[in-house]
């Protein structure tokens, strides 16, 4: 009986210590959101909701570095509401990528949180080699190629292959890559005068405009 009246006198200091409001963040407090292209904004809605039976306050929303951000859709939310908290990160970054944002709350027993954000930073193409350098003498037409991949989780097409040099020819053997897929691109450089030519490929994409830079010495005949 002694038991039964401990248990008994337990059951409500246990639910009493479990009232009030809680915050439960969608998907836990470890967030991966994939990849994404560097030198772009990176935008997250992180969803919450109060699951405890008093109202929720958010008392402050802040993020680890000044590279990033995150602001509160609402800062009272009462038993059962979502809420939304918007992340955004410059996308200055290579890579993987952790943030972390900071809630701080009215709750009782764990009234700050922390959600740690991973990102991964990817360039939208890679070429090899990154940069041309060679050499040749007036009249000569020398031809070389350069590989451009798709590092993207999707498709990308090619619009326009050009150069700031009209001794610059470009062609492609492909011009929807896609995610891994790689184009073989041959470029024809015709040397007309006793002079180095300093210029770029330019490769214009879907997902924004790349170069590959291209330097040819001209030797003396």
């Amino acid at each position: 009986m002694r038991k039964l009246f401990l248990f008994l006198l337990f059951v409500p200091l246990l639910v009493s210590a479990q009232a009030g409001p809680k915050l439960e963040i969608e998907g836990g407090e470890n967030i991966n959101t994939g990849s994404h292209i560097r030198g772009k904004e990176v935008h997250y809605d992180i969803t919450f909701k109060n699951v405890g039976d008093q109202d929720l306050k958010i008392t402050s929303v802040s993020t680890s570095c000044g590279c990033s951000s995150a602001l509160a859709s609402a800062d009272l939310l009462k038993p059962g509401e979502s809420g939304k908290i918007d992340f955004m990160f410059n996308g200055l970054s290579m890579g993987t990528v952790q943030k972390n944002v900071m809630i701080q709350t009215n709750e009782t027993l764990t009234p700050f949180h922390t959600i740690v954000m991973t990102m991964k930073m990817l360039e939208p193409v890679t070429f090899n080699p990154q940069s041309i350098i060679t050499e040749g003498k007036v009249g000569d037409e020398l031809t070389t190629t350069a590989v451009l991949t798709n590092s993207l989780e999707k498709q990308l097409d090619i619009i326009e292959l050009t150069s700031n040099s009209p001794v610059i020819k470009i062609t492609s053997d492909k011009n929807s890559l896609a995610s891994g897929e790689a184009a073989s691109l041959s470029i024809k450089i015709k040397i007309y005068e006793d002079s180095e030519i300093n210029a770029a490929v330019i490769v214009r994409t879907t997902e924004g405009e790349f170069q590959i830079p291209v330097l040819v010495e001209v030797k003396q005949n």
